[in-house]
């Protein structure tokens, strides 16, 4: 069942578009929030925040964040010849875009595909360059009059939806970075007895993570938590990459250590899983952590947190790779957390 849960819920995520600017990821993430709460709200910055209130009054309040935005482009210019310009949306993995297929978020959605120069056109020297985004171009296959009729600077483009189960409980898609995260938090809630809650519990389901934490900067300062629980993505490890900075897919869930996390927190969170025979990896960061955690740990006057990932292949391309097991480990471990009224006074 659990797997089950994961896998629809992930796909829904995953297919959904949320280049940071666009509405439709927050709308989504509002509707399955709904069967826990009806304190869910949209702030200025796109955040999606929800309240869960605990049993008991005066009960601490712990945060469970994870971002919702994904990589993606913005339209620069639509040229003479029908052909777009567009300029990256987040950290996008260069070397992945020659010939990826792709949606212009236009008057209307728009297929269209980067442009890929035939090898033997290359000069010598470009053979194993990645050509910067800003000069490629995106083939919508339409005239130049019909192009600057549909489709306007400033509008959106993402990877086209390819959600696919590779084998068993291996998924392949765009944006599983940090849809991932999303689900592990949905699924966590979906295992809670949400009438009988030990902490009031904050959800924030931010954007702008891959532009720079901006929208976990201003939801952590608006949480009033006494500590948080940050779930996203980290690298899993495939052979051209270096083994130390990486975890093991289908491993469990990697639980940070870093300067800029509650070492507390993340030593108890490992003694949780032990007793519980959830299994993890422990993940060492040696400094900032990439992730909005570094954000919500200076917010206000500082909260404590700690930091949950789900290993994950391909980073910031349309074919990243995850476990299901893995998101269910992360999502059983907080859940684990709660139902154990685990947090220090």
């Amino acid at each position: 069942m659990s797997d089950t849960y994961i896998l629809s819920t992930l796909q829904a995520l995953c297919n959904t578009v949320g280049v940071n600017g666009m509405p439709q990821i927050a709308e989504l993430v509002n509707t399955l929030l709904q069967p826990y709460t009806e304190d869910i709200s949209l702030d200025c910055n796109g955040n999606i925040v929800a309240t869960i209130p605990a049993a008991k009054a005066d009960a601490p309040v712990l945060l469970l964040e994870a971002h919702m935005d994904e990589i993606g482009f913005v339209v620069t210019a639509v040229e003479d010849n029908g052909f777009l310009r567009v300029s990256p949306c987040g950290g996008v993995d260069l070397r992945c875009l020659a010939a990826a297929p792709v949606v212009v978020w236009g008057d209307t959605a728009v297929t269209g595909v980067f442009c890929s120069t035939p090898p033997h056109l290359l000069e010598k020297q470009e053979e194993e360059k990645a050509t910067p985004a800003d000069k490629l171009f995106v083939d919508i296959g339409m005239s130049a009059a019909a192009a600057k009729e549909r489709i306007h600077v400033g509008d959106r483009v993402s990877f086209a939806q390819n959600f696919a189960v590779v084998r068993d409980t291996l998924v392949t898609s765009k944006a599983l970075d940090n849809r991932a995260g999303v689900a592990a938090i949905l699924y966590a809630l979906s295992t809670l007895d949400t009438k009988a809650l030990p902490y009031t519990l904050k959800i924030l389901f931010a954007c702008g993570e891959e532009l720079g934490c901006r929208g976990a900067a201003p939801g952590g300062f608006a949480s009033d938590a006494d500590a948080a629980i940050i779930t996203d993505v980290s690298f899993a490890f495939t052979p051209d990459a270096p083994r130390a900075s990486c975890g093991d897919l289908s491993h469990g869930v990697m639980i940070g250590i870093s300067p800029t996390l509650d070492a507390p927190f993340s030593a108890d969170l490992q003694q949780l899983a032990l007793k519980n025979d959830i299994p993890y990896q422990p993940e060492v960061v040696g400094g900032k952590t990439g992730t909005d955690a570094d954000a919500i740990s200076i917010a206000k006057s500082g909260i404590r947190c700690a930091l949950l990932s789900t290993p994950l292949r391909y980073m910031h391309t349309p074919v990243e790779m995850v476990d299901l097991l893995d998101i269910r480990a992360v999502g059983d471990l907080m859940a684990a957390f709660i139902r154990e009224e685990a947090l220090r006074a």
